[in-house]
């Protein structure tokens, strides 16, 4: 099972949007796959304690990542969406 950290600036409206969206494009491509969703301040850590397989952001994340990074606003403005449903896809069927 993959685990993917999703962050914004509060952790409600938008990371549950942008986690959600994640999960139905896991689900559709037969992908197990779990979201964890973070304030942005509290990325970096939660992305140490969990060691997720990526993170997606809408936001500015500040600290040592040493996983994919990925730009989570398409999720939310369809802009560039395929390209980072792409990226998506290539790290979850690692």
């Amino acid at each position: 099972m993959k685990l993917i950290l999703v962050a914004c600036g509060t952790a409600l409206a938008t990371s549950t949007v942008v986690a959600r969206k994640i999960e139905q494009i896991a689900q559709e491509n037969g992908i197990e796959c779990k979201t964890v969703q973070a304030k942005a301040v509290d990325a970096i850590k939660k992305y140490e304690e969990l060691h997720p397989d990526a993170i997606v952001c809408t936001c500015q994340l500040e600290g040592e990542i040493n996983v994919p990074l990925i730009n989570g606003r398409a999720f939310l403005t369809g802009i560039n969406i395929k390209s980072t449903t792409d990226q998506l896809l290539e790290i979850l069927k690692k």
